[in-house]
C-alpha cells in the first residue's frame, strides 16, 4: 500500500453532516487536526441539491492556499458526477455513506449493502428513526394513503441492520430496544453488522490504494471511475 503525502496546512476535509461523530473519531486515531466543511444531510434528499451545495462548497468556502479536499463522502445518487475543483480531490470509491462505514476491507468495493436491508449508524437512534422518517414524509396525507405506503415499506425492507462501529454504544440495552421498535414497525429482523472508520482513517492517513480516487486540479469526477 502506497502513503501519499499532502501539507495539513493546506488539506481540508469535506464531509456529510451525517458522518460527523466518524470523521472526529478517525481523527482523533489519525492524530489529525484538518479544517471540516460539512454538507448537511438534508441534502440528501436531492442529489441536485447536495451536488449545487458541493459545487458551492468547493468554489466559495475552501480556505485560501487549500491545495487538497479530502471527500468523506460517497458518489450519494450521483452528486459527485462532473464535479470538478481548483484543487486536488480525493475520493472513496464508495457509493454512499453507509457504505463508507461498513467497509472495513481493503478490497476495492463500492456497494456493501444488501438488498432489503436498513441500516442504522448513529450514536443518538432519533438520527435515523425510520419509522420518524416515515411519519415526517406522510404527514400530510390520508390515513388509507399513508397505511398503502406503510405496507410497501414493509415489503421492500426485510432487514434492519445496526452497523457496529466501535463508537456508536449500539449493545446498550435502550439503544438496541429503540431500534428493535423501528424493525417491529417494518416487520424485519433486527441483526447486527460490522462497521467502523477504517476507510475515513486510510483517507486521513494518505493511503490511498484503489480503494480511492484522487483527481488532480481540474479533473472531474466521473461515474465509471468511481464506482467498482
Amino acid at each position: 500500500m502506497k502513503t501519499a503525502m499532502y501539507d495539513p496546512q493546506n488539506t481540508v476535509i469535506l464531509a456529510c453532516s451525517s458522518l460527523t461523530e466518524y470523521v472526529e473519531e478517525a481523527q482523533r486515531r489519525c492524530g489529525t487536526d484538518l479544517p471540516v466543511i460539512y454538507m448537511n444531510r438534508l441534502y440528501h434528499r436531492d442529489p441536485k441539491e447536495m451536488q449545487t451545495h458541493i459545487l458551492d462548497a468547493l468554489a466559495e468556502k475552501l480556505p485560501a492556499g487549500t491545495q487538497t479536499v479530502l471527500v468523506t463522502m460517497g458518489f450519494c445518487g450521483g452528486s459527485w458526477e462532473g464535479v470538478s475543483a481548483p484543487c486536488r480531490l480525493v475520493l472513496p470509491r464508495i457509493d454512499d455513506c453507509v457504505s463508507l462505514l461498513l467497509q472495513t476491507g481493503d478490497a476495492p468495493v463500492s456497494d456493501l449493502k444488501q438488498p432489503g436491508h436498513l441500516y442504522v449508524r448513529a450514536k443518538d437512534t432519533k438520527d435515523e428513526s425510520f419509522r420518524g422518517i416515515f411519519e415526517r414524509l406522510t404527514q400530510e396525507i390520508d390515513e388509507e394513503t399513508k397505511a398503502r405506503y406503510h405496507k410497501d415499506w414493509q415489503d421492500l425492507y426485510s432487514h434492519l441492520d445496526i452497523i457496529d462501529t466501535g463508537i456508536n454504544g449500539c449493545h446498550a440495552p435502550a439503544y438496541r430496544e429503540t431500534v428493535q421498535a423501528d424493525a417491529d414497525w417494518l416487520d424485519a429482523e433486527l441483526a447486527y453488522v460490522p462497521g467502523g472508520t477504517h476507510l475515513i482513517e486510510k483517507l486521513f492517513n494518505g493511503s490511498w490504494d484503489e480503494q480511492f480516487l484522487v483527481l488532480e486540479p481540474g479533473c472531474a469526477v466521473q461515474k465509471e471511475e468511481m464506482l467498482v
